[in-house]
């Protein structure tokens, strides 16, 4: 059967190989010829679909042929498979009809060339299969039933496997060549060959191609037919899917029916039959409201091979080279190696005399329990091994020891309503032979250990006798902080959290012995809480003590550049991958800087002057690496570039730091000197970043591009957010300002720019634009540590940030609404609400007079009125040419005038404030030209620009809305505006 199916397979591949080499020339030179072959490859996408499902078919059968399976399974298969095939070479002869009609119905073609046509009997996949099986009918044996041919004489095989049916062998009806139903004649008529195969153009006289056959339309297939073909060409797909997942059954039911092996249990070290008569009575009182299946019991069974594992390693001394060939020296009767032995016989028990019992262990092998069987039995045979026959216990001692299967539990741990929960279902990953072998496959163990301890409050706890708890140290898989677990055998007690620095401690003498508890060495208990739950461990010796504490200590001075100093604040968040890029390029370095399971913070130092708050960024390694490690950059408050294309919890993020070499300046002599600088503008630092999903990807984004402080006020300008911050210095006075920071997107980075706006300032607010402009505004510029010196920075010493200078600048900002902008130059101010501005023709300070004009000639100016409670200002700001550009007043209640046939308002005698600077704290001008021009007073008149500028104004006074103002018509507004 395997020849056949190998035979057909082979028939088919040679079909496609000349299809290749039949069309393979296509598209090389043009031409009217390549034109028609083309139309014609077209019509044979049909046939390229049959092949496809061939292949298909064959890969399949020759699966299914390899893996020996049944015949009933065989036969049904492969049966279904022809007849699916059959379908679809049905539809595909109609396919091809429907191909002709539609591409031919308006071309005029020769007779057909049949040297072209190659027609494809298809006998080797219509074969029927004979009676002949996968396996030798001499042997009459399957593969179930086929012994082992492994040459180790120290296991055993345990299973049903000499009754297991004969699942190897194939047995098909066999039928008559005769019978035998042909695909497709090899003799085709003329009507047939003429509709299959479409016929060969030829050139005319007149270089065109001609046809000696006129397909009509009248002959194409309806809808109907057409969704039947489909249907047909589906079933192929649809039953080697089947077969695929017959197949998959069929290994799986093999896997399980193949023989248990497990190393015997030892000849001499097996409990005596009064020993097992004690274990049994000693679990009964677990069982009566327990229920527990193999795997449960293959966890027990690991657990007391894991102590004594531990108790051994107790027992010997740490500076001892190898193991002792006897340990008979030891004649205390509670000696660890008198426990660890009848640990040992508890194990071997459990498994030989209770798990292996039973006759039947088909059902329980799986590929876990497969893996438990045999380190389990494995682990209690080398353990044993070093126990001579001398070193066997008197029954004396034995009984002596703890014989419990289960471990004592305390009132804390205890579960009341859970009767039918299964030990071992939560702590089933800790309680493992091997200590690789512990935790899922995202979770590694530094160390395991057993301890007593005492639970739960003082009214509740109780200090445990024999070291019933498992406590170990673990690592996660994209997560650098070690981790603490303490379980117990049970599976009711398992609880988990990180190990910080302040569970550090070093070993202090106790002073009195714990009540209650089995002191075992002079250490004083330590403190472990896990959230709500009070947990005081004792340890067993001191050398897992040392352990215990020496792995988190070493990872914890190894990484304390990442600890946060003092005035600083740290963000955390943790990265599955770290790789350091050539910012130039955006490519990985050579040799490739990547590493796994990171710890990464952003630490933000808030000095005693605001301005001067920087950043660092630190990246450590995870607590499972033989030598952690510990990288530390600057980061500067903006310009901080960072780019999430691609996987959504993926960044990458570039920045400059002060390692940019300038040497364009000389001491005098003509000798160059070097300085480093910080360039914003070229980043020389780049690294890309995968956290361990979008949301932490997301929040390190917001901790870069924004401050660590509570925004005062908001906005956004389009997906471009900006803040405006509270920031006050304590030293050398104490001094509040404002720092707004701006976010731009570029391409497809983002950066923010940070600034800031001390109290005496000057801005342009253009209303008409919604635009302001900042003319004097401060940001902070890094300086390093090697300015202006005669020799460059050594490289195994590079220049390193050393303190931030104050450099003065100017921006712009743009706004999408005038609310939002009147709503952010609030922000800037001490409580006050930008409730108008307009543009002005002019403002004049001088009284009316009947000689001479008192139009005023520094231009137009921008007018705003601002209110705080029931009071109002109004503020003025005339062009650059004027010194004194800044006028405030308060307005009186009632004090203004104006006249119904124009767009001037009067204000009468009132004290105003003329300035160069504006005091955005009090909205009142500071720092005039000359001193004595500070307080005036004097008559006010304002000319708007129009009538509806006017009647804003007089809204606004009033207290209400000028936006909800309604307009005027245009033919009265004309009639009224300012000439």
């Amino acid at each position: 059967m395997l020849e056949r199916c190998v035979s057909s397979c082979f028939d088919t591949l040679k079909k496609l190989r000349d299809l290749v080499e039949k069309y393979k020339k296509l598209g090389v030179r043009d031409g009217g010829l390549q034109f028609w072959r083309k139309l014609k490859w077209v019509t044979q996408q049909g046939e390229i679909a049959e092949l496809k499902s061939k292949i298909m078919v064959h890969a399949c059968n020759i699966n299914l042929c390899m893996s020996s399976i049944g015949n009933s399974s065989l036969a049904r298969i492969e049966s279904s498979m022809m007849k699916a095939l059959e379908r679809q070479e049905e539809a595909q002869e109609a396919a091809d009809t429907v191909g002709e009609t539609s591409l031919l119905s308006r071309a005029r073609t020769a007779p057909i060339d049949h040297q072209d046509v190659e027609l494809d009997s298809g006998q080797g996949l219509r074969r029927q299969y004979t009676g002949s099986t996968l396996v030798d009918r001499a042997l009459n044996i399957s593969p179930e039933t086929t012994p082992s041919m492994s040459g180790d004489d120290d296991t055993v095989e345990f299973g049903n496997g000499v009754t297991s049916s004969p699942a190897g062998r194939v047995s098909i009806s066999k039928e008559s060549p005769s019978a035998r139903k042909p695909r497709r004649s090899s003799t085709l008529s003329a009507n047939q060959e003429s509709r299959i195969y479409p016929p060969s153009p030829l050139p005319s006289e007149d270089g065109f191609p001609t046809t000696a056959k006129k397909v009509h339309p009248e002959k194409q297939p309806s809808k109907n037919q057409e969704f039947a073909i489909k249907n047909r060409t589906k079933d192929v797909e649809d039953v080697v899917a089947e077969a695929l997942r017959e197949l998959s059954k069929i290994r799986q039911k093999e896997q399980s029916s193949r023989p248990l092996r497990i190393v015997p249990q030892h000849p001499i070290h097996h409990p005596d039959p009064d020993l097992m008569t004690c274990f049994e009575e000693l679990s009964r009182d677990e069982l009566e409201f327990r229920r527990l299946n193999v795997r449960d019991w293959l966890r027990v069974a690991t657990w007391w091979t894991c102590k004594a594992k531990h108790n051994k390693r107790s027992f010997e001394t740490p500076s001892s080279p190898t193991i002792r060939e006897s340990f008979s020296r030891s004649s205390e009767a509670k000696s660890p190696m008198n426990q660890a032995y009848v640990d040992l016989l508890k194990a071997s028990w459990i498994l030989y005399d209770i798990i292996l019992k039973g006759d039947n262990l088909t059902p329980l092998l799986t590929n876990e329990n497969r893996k438990l069987f045999y380190n389990l039995s494995d682990g209690i045979r080398d353990e044993i091994d070093d126990f001579h026959q001398v070193d066997i216990p008197e029954k004396e001692t034995l009984n002596s020891q703890n014989l419990n299967i289960w471990e004592q539990l305390q009132p804390e741990e205890e579960l009341q309503d859970e009767e039918d929960l299964l030990p071992g279902l939560e702590n089933a990953r800790w309680i493992t032979v091997d200590q690789k072998d512990a935790g899922e496959e995202d979770e590694e163990v530094l160390f395991r250990t057993f301890v007593d301890a005492a639970i739960g409050g003082k009214k509740h706890r109780v200090w445990s006798k024999g070291a019933p708890y498992m406590l170990m140290l673990s690592i996660k898989e994209g997560e650098s902080e070690p981790k603490v677990t303490m379980c117990n055998q049970s599976g009711t007690l398992g609880v988990t959290r990180d190990f910080t620095v302040g569970d550090l401690q070093d070993p202090t003498p106790a002073s009195s012995p714990s009540l209650g508890m089995d002191q075992v060495n002079g250490i004083e208990p330590i403190q472990l809480n896990f959230g709500k739950l009070d947990v005081e461990v004792a340890f067993r010796n001191e050398n897992d003590f040392d352990i215990f504490m020496r792995i988190p200590r070493n990872y914890f001075e190894a990484v304390k550049r990442r600890e946060p100093r003092q005035m600083e604040r740290a963000t955390e968040n943790s990265l599955d991958v770290c790789e350091q890029l050539k910012a130039t390029t955006m490519q990985s370095l050579s040799p490739r800087q990547c590493w796994q399971s990171c710890d990464l913070r952003v630490l933000e130092t808030t000095g005693k002057e605001g301005w001067k708050t920087t950043r660092r960024l630190a990246v450590s390694s995870s607590a499972g690496e033989r030598k952690p490690w510990c990288r530390e950059f600057f980061l500067p408050l903006s310009r901080v570039q960072l780019s999430r294309d691609g996987i959504n919890r993926s960044v990458i993020v570039k920045w400059s730091d002060c390692l940019h070499e300038s040497s364009d300046k000389t001491d005098g002599n003509y000798n160059p000197v070097f300085s480093y600088v910080y360039n914003d503008s070229n980043p020389n630092n780049a690294l890309s970043l995968l956290f361990r999903n979008q949301a932490d990807a997301t929040e390190f984004e917001r901790t870069v591009l924004q401050l660590s402080l509570t925004p005062t006020f908001s906005w956004s300008t389009g997906s471009d957010p900006g803040f405006v911050y509270d920031v006050f210095d304590t030293e050398p006075t104490l001094k509040n300002y404002k720092a707004f920071l701006i976010t731009h997107t570029r391409n497809d980075c983002r950066y923010s720019d940070l600034f800031y706006m001390y109290r005496d300032t000057d801005y342009q607010y253009e209303s008409s634009a919604l635009r302001v402009r900042l003319p004097q505004i401060y940001y902070t510029d890094y300086i390093s540590t090697h300015v202006e010196k005669l020799f460059q920075a050594p490289r195994d010493d590079p220049p390193r940030f050393s303190h931030c200078e104050k450099r003065l600048n100017h921006t712009t900002i743009d706004f999408e609404d005038e609310s939002t902008s009147q709503a952010f130059m609030s922000s800037l101010t001490g409580g006050h609400e930008l409730v108008f501005s307009r543009r002005a023709h002019s403002i004049s300070t001088k009284a009316p007079s009947r000689f001479k004009s008192s139009k005023s000639n520094k231009g137009s100016a921008e007018v705003q009125l601002w209110r705080k409670g029931k009071v109002q200002r109004l503020v003025s700001r005339w062009d650059e040419k004027v010194d004194d550009k800044w006028t405030t007043l308060v307005v009186p209640r009632g004090g203004t005038t104006h006249s119904k046939d124009s767009n001037r308002v009067s204000l009468p005698k009132v004290q105003y404030d003329r300035g160069r600077l504006i005091d955005m704290a009090n909205l009142v001008a500071r720092s005039p030209k000359e001193k004595t021009e500070v307080k005036k007073s004097g008559p006010i008149t304002i000319a708007f620009q129009s009538f509806r500028d006017l009647e804003d104004f007089n809204t606004a006074l009033e207290g209400r809305d000028p936006q909800n103002l309604k307009k005027h018509s245009g033919v009265l507004q004309d009639l009224l505006d300012f000439d």
